[in-house]
């Protein structure tokens, strides 16, 4: 089995529908197809985004298909579509590759309503990154240096939010969270073999590895 079948758990679900979840609502899509009407419910979105041209390839040879476009088209459509969400709490994780360019983007829509924090991802503090916040409402809502999937935790348990989305979710970290803490999530994910992880660890009550 390749280590991208992700165990295979994909072959246990229909993963060419919409996929109701715990407490979320889950399918795979491309973002540069038409967003599900689901995902504008959420009212808060936690977003670690492809940060380079080779990070962006990945996603699409773990899929085995050929990338549709450069890395700044697929951050402009990215902002497309946070832009129709219109979420009152926006979170993107990012690295020094696209920090300046996530920065430009946001402040052009948020300006002083934004800010950013350090953080760290796989448990090592050596691994930086960074983490945008934005808001459509002036909360103080701040949060620790923490792993970035602590972060995310940090997140569902804390904030007060209507429902939690992600447009990039990978083996749904987000989605794991805000069930765990049962509030509503919605997601989308290239990938049906990284998303069938969140469902299958919802299932089994169990940590996502990463």
């Amino acid at each position: 089995m390749s280590k991208f079948d992700y165990r295979g758990f994909y072959k246990k679900y229909d993963m060419s529908q919409e996929i109701k979840i715990g407490t979320g609502l889950v399918k795979v899509n491309d973002i540069f197809d038409e967003l599900p009407a689901f995902m504008k419910s959420a009212d808060c979105l936690f977003i670690d985004p492809p940060c380079s041209e080779g990070n962006l390839k990945s996603f699409y040879t773990k899929n085995d298909l050929e990338k549709r476009a450069s890395i700044e088209k697929f951050n402009n459509r990215l902002f497309e579509l946070i832009d129709e969400i219109n979420p009152k709490h926006l979170f993107i994780e990012v690295f020094k590759s696209n920090f300046d360019e996530i920065f430009s983007k946001l402040n052009e829509r948020y300006g002083a309503d934004m800010s950013f924090f350090e953080s760290y991802y796989y448990g090592k503090s050596s691994n930086k990154c960074w983490i945008f916040y934005a808001f459509l409402e002036d909360i103080k809502f701040e949060i620790p240096i923490l792993d970035e999937e602590k972060v995310i935790e940090f997140i569902c348990k804390n904030l007060d939010f209507n429902c939690i989305g992600d447009l990039c979710m990978g083996k749904g970290l987000v989605g794991f969270y805000a069930n765990k803490y049962n509030k509503k999530f919605v997601g989308t994910e290239l990938n049906k073999k990284r998303l069938a992880c969140l469902i299958e660890h919802i299932n089994q009550n169990k940590i996502i590895v990463r």
